[in-house]
């Protein structure tokens, strides 16, 4: 098992492979600049729907971008189409200390090019998302005392017939509404059905980009059930599903954008997908998945009227959970069995950083007490395991004088486990019980917002990811090293059967090969939970010898 798991990364690592060469692409990702001009030069027209009279559409105008600042959020709106073409989260930074930038430009993709919150039906964005919209206010920066805006985009076609996109912010919040009033939709192609949805993709923030790919999808919440579609085939999706539409939303590993329905639920949900190329932070082509969703309403009103609420920022459980209809389980918290432990454990955490401050202390008290509590179980575990040996010769004997009578044989090693008190799966129970602890704070140390961009102590500056000291000591980190070197010296006091003795020597190389590439919160658990484990062990030996004096005296 060591072998595969460790010959083809080291032979990997001295004898790397040639580089692929980059194969041009049709599709191409066009990165936002930093700067959000006033005026920028307005688009090709689009293809047209074939519902739609183009003779009732105006001509373009330059684009007119009007950003808002909140203390939390830089939106930038575009005038044509009355779209969002950024949202920049002020409070978060990427590994360049960049503020985190939720959206960039693709093109190529129909359902893509046009930003976020368009209007359309389906994947088919309607004609006046590239068309002028007049605008009723102004660049602005919120503030405390002027904390609500209302900027207005407004459409008129030839033949009378309006789109009207009201956008409400405020001060305070990383939620902001948007109205849509919609007069004779059938003359603007929508009148067969009206889709609005976040149809701009999000762009990864890690510089790894498999936190983030793993993360992708277009999700939703119908009728109280949260669900999702992210397999695409053929480097393609189009999903539609039917019923009461509550919420679309896509995310990353950290990030949200959502579109909550507060008027109606929609009727349908489109999930749509493309694949694109783009380089890793090694300079090496991906391919990387694309999505949107959006809520349908079928068959407008020839006017109609919908209000949603537009969250877009952190994955922050707290937040999501206070806006209700199971928006919370767009933080991924493990298995479904498993979220209730994951759920309490990041409330503990929370809570506990309110007192210290510090994630890492956190992590590290919390290592301690998770001992304190399962220490009547570790004891449990051990001295099973101890009686286990004493009971070694009692059944090497009855195995050796029933050994062709399976019935027999059987019988009497049960009968001698009740003479000596021993559960056969002592040992192992008190463990299990564990499991559902374990693989809750995996989710939690390894998903949660709160551990991005948590410093700790030293060159641990980010628990959220890999010990950055790997890349000096052959990509094993200075953490996960420790904690191979604790995990062996438990092992050493835990193992006495000579028959598993390899095993104290496989499992911390095998274990430190693969957390080095893991959370740093999550080997510092580890290797604090080892660190103890070898005083809690010395102390298990204490009182199992003090019972054995204790016996021999009386």
């Amino acid at each position: 098992m060591a072998v595969l798991l460790l010959w083809f990364p080291i032979w990997n690592f001295f004898f790397p492979p040639p580089p692929r060469p980059v194969q041009p692409d049709t599709t191409t990702v066009a990165e936002t600049t930093a700067v959000m001009p006033e005026t920028l030069a307005a688009p090709p027209p689009p293809p047209v729907m074939a519902a739609a009279d183009t003779t009732t559409l105006t001509q373009n105008q330059p684009e007119r971008l009007i950003t808002v600042d909140t203390r939390n959020l830089r939106v930038a709106i575009s005038s044509i189409g009355g779209n969002v073409k950024q949202v920049v989260l002020k409070n978060y930074l990427t590994e360049d200390a960049d503020q985190v930038r939720m959206l960039a430009q693709y093109n190529e993709l129909e359902w893509a090019r046009y930003g976020a919150l368009t209007l359309g039906y389906v994947d088919q964005m309607a004609p006046f998302n590239a068309y002028s919209f007049q605008v009723d206010g102004d660049s602005v920066i919120l503030n405390k005392q002027d904390s609500t805006v209302t900027i207005t985009f407004t459409y008129v076609a030839p033949d009378s017939a309006t789109v009207v996109k009201r956008y409400t912010f405020h001060y305070e919040e990383y939620l902001f509404n948007l109205t849509v009033n919609i007069t004779e939709p059938q003359k603007l192609g929508v009148g067969q059905g009206l889709t609005i949805g976040w149809f701009a993709p999000l762009e990864p923030t890690e510089a790894d980009l498999n936190q983030d790919r793993g993360k992708l999808g277009g999700f939703f919440g119908m009728g109280g059930e949260f669900d999702y579609f992210s397999k695409l085939k053929n480097g393609g999706l189009k999903q539609v599903a039917t019923g009461p539409v509550d919420w679309v939303a896509t995310r990353t590993k950290y990030f949200t954008a959502v579109v909550l329905a507060q008027t109606e639920p929609g009727r349908e949900v489109v999930v749509v997908g493309s694949q694109v190329s783009r380089m890793d932070a090694f300079g090496k082509p991906v391919s990387w998945p694309l999505f949107g969703a959006g809520l349908t309403y079928n068959n407008p009103e020839k006017v109609t009227s919908f209000d949603f609420d537009i969250y877009t920022g952190p994955l922050d459980y707290d937040k999501l959970s206070g806006m209700g209809q199971g928006l919370s389980h767009l933080v991924d918290l493990g298995w479904k069995f498993f979220r209730p432990f994951a759920i309490a454990i990041l409330w503990l955490f929370t809570n506990m950083f309110k007192l210290i401050g510090n994630y890492g202390i956190v992590i590290i008290v919390f290592s301690v007490l998770m001992k304190v509590v399962f220490w009547p179980l570790s004891l449990k575990s051990a001295k099973s395991m101890y009686k286990m040996k004493e009971i070694q010769p009692k059944l090497q004997e009855i195995k050796e004088k029933h050994k062709n009578d399976p019935s027999k044989l059987n019988q009497e090693t049960m009968k001698a486990y009740k003479e000596f008190g021993v559960n056969p799966f002592g040992s192992c129970l008190p463990m299990l019980i564990q499991m559902p602890i374990f693989f809750a704070l995996y989710a939690v140390l390894s998903n949660t917002i709160e551990l991005r961009g948590a410093y700790f102590a030293f060159w641990i500056t980010d628990l959220s990811r890999p010990d950055p000291s790997g890349k000096y000591l052959f990509g094993f980190g200075v953490l996960p090293i420790i904690m191979g070197i604790s995990m062996f010296f438990q092992q050493k006091m835990t193992v006495t059967d000579p028959k598993q003795k390899m095993m104290v020597y496989m499992m911390p190389v095998i274990f430190t090969f693969i957390f080095r590439n893991l959370a740093s919160g999550l080997v510092l658990y580890w290797a604090m939970f080892s660190i103890i484990g070898i005083f809690e062990q010395w102390m298990v030996m204490r009182h199992i010898k003090a019972e054995k004096e204790a016996r021999r005296s009386a």
